[in-house]
Parts: C-alpha cells; sequence; structure tokens
C-alpha cells in the first residue's frame, strides 16, 4: 500500500519531509524538495486527493490516514524483516499442521501462519489465520516464545529472508476445517510429526517451547500533534 500510493520518486521526496517537520509551507517543501513548483503543486494536490496530506491554512501536513507509514516509510525501497505469527492449533494431543504449497518451505509441514496486520494483536493475529486457512474458530490460549529467523543462500551466503517468528497456542473444539488455498491440512501427534519434514523453526517450538509462555506487554501512547501526551500499558 505504501508503494503503491508513494511510487513517484517526487511524491516520495515530499512525504520524507514530514518526517522532520510537523508542518511546511508551500515555499518549504520547493526549497526542500528542489522540484519546479509545478510539480509541486501538481504532487501536493494529488497526495491531497489520495488522503496522504491535508492542508491547514497556509501549512501541509501528514493527514492522520498518512501517520502510521512514518515508521516504515525510511525502509520502503528495502528488505525488512517481517512480523509473523506462527499458530499451534491444538485438538487434546492432536496438532494441526499445514504442508506449505508456496516457498519459503514449499512442500514442508509447518504451522499456521502469516503476516500479523498493522491494527492487529498477536491473540487477533492468531484467531484471523486459523479462521482464513482451516475456517476453524479458535479460543486463544497463550503467547510461547519469539525467535528470530533468518535464511541465507547457500551459493553466495546472502541473508535472502527474515523473520520475527511469534509463536502462540490456540484451541479447538471441533477437528473437521476446510482447506485453504494456503496448503494441505492434516492432524498429527507430535510424535506422528517427528517423522515428517517440518519448517526447523516450526518443530523447535513445538519440541521446546510448547509449554512456555512469553509476557509481552502492549504499550498505548496517545499522540496529539507530534507531541506525547499519555501512555499506558494493557
Amino acid at each position: 500500500m505504501v508503494n503503491k500510493l508513494l511510487s513517484h520518486k517526487e511524491r516520495a521526496l515530499i512525504f520524507q519531509q514530514f518526517l522532520n517537520d510537523y508542518r511546511l509551507k508551500f515555499n518549504e517543501i520547493e526549497k526542500k524538495v528542489k522540484i519546479p513548483s509545478n510539480k509541486v503543486a501538481y504532487h501536493l494536490n494529488s497526495m491531497q486527493k489520495d488522503l496522504l496530506l491535508e492542508k491547514k491554512g497556509d501549512h501541509y501536513q501528514l493527514t492522520k490516514n498518512a501517520e502510521k507509514y512514518i515508521p516504515l516509510f525510511s525502509q520502503i525501497d528495502e528488505s525488512v524483516p517481517l512480523s509473523i505469527a506462527l499458530v499451534c492449533v491444538v485438538n487434546g494431543n492432536k496438532l494441526l499442521m499445514m504442508k506449505r504449497n508456496k516457498r519459503p518451505y514449499k512442500g514442508c509441514w509447518a504451522m499456521i501462519g502469516g503476516k500479523i496486520l498493522l491494527q492487529e494483536s498477536l491473540k487477533d493475529a492468531s484467531i484471523r489465520l486459523v479462521k482464513e486457512k482451516s475456517f476453524l474458530d479458535c479460543g486463544f490460549k497463550s503467547q510461547n516464545a519469539i525467535m528470530n529467523e533468518k535464511v541465507f543462500d547457500k551459493e553466495n551466503n546472502g541473508l535472502i529472508h527474515n523473520f520475527f517468528l511469534f509463536f502462540t497456542k490456540v484451541e479447538v473444539d471441533k477437528t473437521k476445517f476446510r482447506e485453504s488455498s494456503s496448503g494441505e491440512l492434516k492432524w498429527f501427534t507430535l510424535k506422528e510429526l517427528e517423522k515428517e519434514k517440518v519448517v526447523p523453526s516450526d518443530i523447535y517450538f513445538l519440541q521446546n517451547k510448547f509449554n512456555s509462555k512469553l509476557t509481552m506487554k502492549t504499550l498505548h501512547i496517545i499522540e496529539n500533534e507530534g507531541n506525547l501526551e499519555s501512555f499506558k500499558f494493557i
């Protein structure tokens, strides 16, 4: 979404000026980006239509919609680590696993998983992913562990994937699932699973962190026009 909205280099350059200044006048933007005034005017108008900028008096500023891109913007054109929820779906002594049909780890058994969305808690992401990929309703049980997983290319030893994996556990009271396009689903006991080809991080979590508990607080901060007004842990 960020790349799509800011695909034009000149637009991206204008957006970047608001990382240092909360409000800017037209002539200040023009001076900073060194782009002809007619082009600056064009981009400012289009960015207002896309709800990236709003004008108050003589000043432009980021909209509330655009503020959420600030932490990402400095790395828009770079590969960044992904935050992934790995969800252990439990029914009795059985674990629901998925045979991945996409890279990375195509053909390997893995826990249901996926990216954690901006607005989600780890609990929300876990419940959503299970529903999307198995059509099962689940009850969230625990946050168990976290791992930084890095995958390197053997030929040149270059880093090709970087994940922050959050291992969670949920319970379901039904075993009848529906498969999605993400891959084949199957119930295993841990002993049965250990005989299969499993993503290394997944089998490590299941063998070593199944009963662990991860304490992770959520900090809510209230910002008002660049000022931090209050915060609280929830």
